[in-house]
């Protein structure tokens, strides 16, 4: 597997099929049962923080890549089209959380929140 594309509907039971999912991609990347709980957790602070904003989510695509002795993962939000105002959210608690679980995370967003969140570890660890 070199890379693997999920998109499910943006409501919380559809977490549990991204979180197993992530699960068997661990396997396939030869992670230890320890990181591989820490990469289900992580991805789901991650799905929680993409779904939960104030602009209306639809989908969300996870994307996995293995190459060059790392997995690369990416959770985005397919937000609804309709432009709205929005406050200023803080994504510092997710991103702490995840950091501690991944050897990088990277966050996108707006003012509405985070759409984007972008992790990595090493293959094997």
């Amino acid at each position: 597997m070199n890379r693997m594309i999920l998109t499910v509907p943006a409501s919380s039971e559809w977490g549990l099929v991204v979180r197993t999912t992530l699960g068997a991609v661990g396997v396939m990347a030869n992670l230890s049962l320890d990181v591989i709980d820490d990469l289900r957790t992580a991805v789901e602070e991650a799905f929680d923080l993409v779904t939960h904003q104030e602009r209306l989510v639809e989908k969300v695509t996870l994307t996995c890549k293995m190459e060059e002795g790392q997995i690369y993962i990416t959770l985005e939000a397919q937000r609804a089209p309709d432009a709205q105002a929005c406050d200023m959210m803080d994504p510092e608690v997710a991103q702490l959380i995840i950091g501690t679980l991944v050897t990088e995370v990277k966050l996108e967003g707006d003012q509405c929140g985070i759409y984007t969140v972008r992790m990595s570890l090493p293959t094997g660890a």
